[in-house]
């Protein structure tokens, strides 16, 4: 029960709010809710807590101190670049992608083309922040 694991229970709440606010600033619909948790939770889990002094939970399970030179504001238009074999001489070179997080299979974001209605992983990408 809820209950009987207060401390559980208490993240998940905090986790659910930083997800209300990151969908509601960049306005983005209600679907992208799980996309705004995972990236949430992956920002906790490098951030500092009062739980662990001096490291961060990731520093606890791997042993090393996480980067995060690399984190983008969530919902932020990102362009992606098109590869040359992709595109012929006229065409755009990017185009325009909304930033749901990393991936989680390689060093890359995670993107949400609107236009195709497809997820895109990518580490080519230039942001509007």
């Amino acid at each position: 029960t809820p209950q009987q694991n207060g401390v559980a229970e208490r993240r998940n709440r905090t986790i659910m709010n930083m997800v209300r606010c990151l969908l509601s600033e960049k306005e983005l619909p209600r679907s992208f809710w799980p996309d705004a948790a995972r990236w949430t939770a992956y920002i906790l889990n490098r951030s500092v807590t009062k739980a662990i002094k001096d490291k961060v939970p990731e520093e606890r399970w791997t042993g090393m101190k996480p980067k995060v030179s690399y984190f983008r504001v969530f919902g932020s238009i990102g362009h992606v670049h098109i590869p040359v074999q992709k595109r012929i001489k006229l065409d755009d070179r990017s185009h325009k992608c909304i930033l749901l997080g990393v991936s989680e299979e390689s060093k890359a974001y995670r993107l949400y083309d609107p236009i195709a209605k497809k997820y895109i992983i990518s580490r080519d990408v230039i942001f509007e922040e």
